[in-house]
């Protein structure tokens, strides 16, 4: 399998090529930080990495045709890369909305169509959403209401480009990743409270099972071109009264 992972240099991203490697696919991995992209090729210890901006369209469109050219083609690309802000719908200022929308739209669209001419028929572009866009988080609003934009832009990829096959992944919490850490820790107290009155399922997933867990169900999905698999959610086994941890995905 050729695969080129976007949003690679942490959490769900670095799992997902760290477990594609050991596996013994050929891995591109991009983001924006050239050093923890240089850390998860080196734990690899394989792959290639890829600097750049998604959200930028000349570098979405490089980033994918070096990722082709590392790997003499592609058969999977998996864009992982997210922003979310925790605010209240009242006080969400338009920097928030466009900075969200930015890495969780509008990059993904770019990868999406540089990776049209590059993938064949039987290849496959997954996109991670959120279980938020089900849940409506309290104070998450941006984030889950960019996700919901995503998977609309995933069901219209379908309808414009049936030849293609593109797989929305529902993505849970999981831990560790670094997430949590721009999403504003003065109100994640407030809003694990909210969410716990809303009785959002909690419960948390390791990185690792994650990334080893998609890198298995989508090269199933390649090993049968046959079958449209476009649907893949990932949430944690717990009791039904644990408290909501932050989303992270």
């Amino acid at each position: 399998m050729r695969l080129l992972v976007v949003g690679a240099s942490s959490g769900i991203g670095a799992a997902v090529a760290k477990a594609a490697a050991v596996a013994g696919n050929n891995v591109a991995v991009s983001a924006r930080r050239a050093d923890k992209l240089d850390s998860v090729v080196a734990e690899m210890g394989s792959g290639f990495a890829i600097v750049g901006d998604a959200t930028e369209p000349e570098d979405a469109r490089r980033v994918v045709a070096e990722a082709a050219t590392h790997l003499g083609g592609l058969d999977l690309v998996v864009y992982v890369a997210g922003f979310g802000v925790l605010q209240p719908l009242v006080a969400t200022d338009p920097d928030t909305w466009t900075s969200v929308y930015k890495v969780n739209v509008v990059g993904a669209n770019l990868i999406a169509g540089a990776a049209i001419e590059h993938l064949g028929p039987d290849g496959v572009m997954a996109f991670v959403s959120s279980r938020t866009v089900e849940d409506a988080n309290a104070l998450f609003a941006s984030y889950s209401a960019s996700k919901a934009a995503l998977d609309q832009c995933i069901r219209t990829w379908r309808v414009e480009h049936p030849d293609r096959r593109f797989v929305r992944v529902v993505m849970g919490n999981c831990q560790p990743t670094e997430f949590v850490n721009q999403m504003g820790m003065d109100l994640l107290g407030p809003a694990l409270e909210a969410w716990d009155r809303q009785a959002v399922p909690g419960g948390m997933m390791h990185v690792d099972d994650v990334g080893a867990a998609l890198v298995e169900s989508l090269a199933v999905a390649l090993a049968h071109p046959e079958i449209d698999c476009s649907e893949l959610k990932f949430d944690a086994r717990i009791p039904p009264s644990t408290s909501s941890p932050p989303p992270s995905g």
